[in-house]
């Protein structure tokens, strides 16, 4: 199984309504997807935003984010955040929060 996290830091507040509109979105895809699992969290100050999704294997992760929804907002993610980092690591269950983002300290 793969746990695939994604932190997309927005460029400003100005920029929540357009990335909560892709995100409703992109939950409701994921409902309907192949994943086995799924969380979502935003920092105290609503400008840095977690995914963390839980897959079988490759095939089907990129099948989720090459298409639809997913593919349209990597294509505009520039016009409403200015830096997205994922990170895949190799679990049978979704990790904690806390685990989770020290994947994204100092790298």
């Amino acid at each position: 199984m793969i746990v695939s996290i994604t932190k997309i830091e927005l460029i400003s507040y100005s920029k929540l309504i357009a990335f909560f509109k892709f995100n409703g979105q992109i939950i409701n895809e994921l409902k309907l997807s192949k994943n086995k699992n799924y969380k979502i969290t935003g920092s105290w100050n609503l400008r840095n935003w977690y995914t963390m999704t839980l897959w079988e294997n490759e095939n089907d992760i990129n099948d989720f984010y090459r298409k639809g929804t997913h593919l349209e907002a990597m294509k505009q993610s520039k016009t409403f955040s200015s830096k997205i980092q994922s990170r895949r690591i190799n679990k049978e269950y979704l990790i904690s929060w806390k685990e989770a983002k020290k994947l994204f300290v100092n790298n």
